[in-house]
Order: structure tokens, then C-alpha cells, then sequence
């Protein structure tokens, strides 16, 4: 039954953290915050003993995504316009 709630609240957390990304203006913030949703995601993994999906999620997820996001900001405009 702990299992279930930790794994709970580690979703319910990512999910505070992606309704923050889509109000944020500035796009790196945006990138932070997906990584820590990634992290969320991750815990969440860890809890319900997924090590193959949490190994694969943390290289993709956490680590690509964020370097090609980055690359990208780079290249482009860092605060949105309204």
C-alpha cells in the first residue's frame, strides 16, 4: 500500500511539474522543469521496481532531451513572446 502511494504522489508531482512548463515564458526554465518532471518520472519507476524502463527513461529522458533542448535554445529565442 506504500508502494502505491509513494508512486502517487512521485506522478502526481510530475504532473505539477508539466502544468508549470506550459506556463512558464521563459523557455529554459521550461527545459529545467522538464527535467525535473523527468526525475519525477524516474522516482516513480524506481518505486514500482522497473529498472530496465527507469535505466532507458533517465538516458532519454533526463539526459537527451535536455542536451537537444539546449542545443537548440541556443540557436533560437529564449523568452517566448505573448
Amino acid at each position: 500500500m506504500i508502494t502505491l502511494i509513494m508512486g502517487a504522489i512521485a506522478v502526481t508531482l510530475a504532473l505539477v511539474s508539466a502544468i508549470l512548463i506550459v506556463n512558464e515564458k521563459d523557455v529554459l526554465k521550461a527545459i529545467v522543469l522538464a527535467g525535473v518532471e523527468s526525475v519525477f518520472f524516474a522516482i516513480a519507476l524506481a518505486i514500482f521496481l522497473a529498472p530496465d524502463l527507469l535505466i532507458a527513461y533517465i538516458a532519454i529522458g533526463l539526459g537527451l532531451n535536455s542536451l537537444l533542448f539546449i542545443y537548440a535554445l541556443k540557436r533560437g529565442e529564449r523568452y517566448e513572446e505573448e
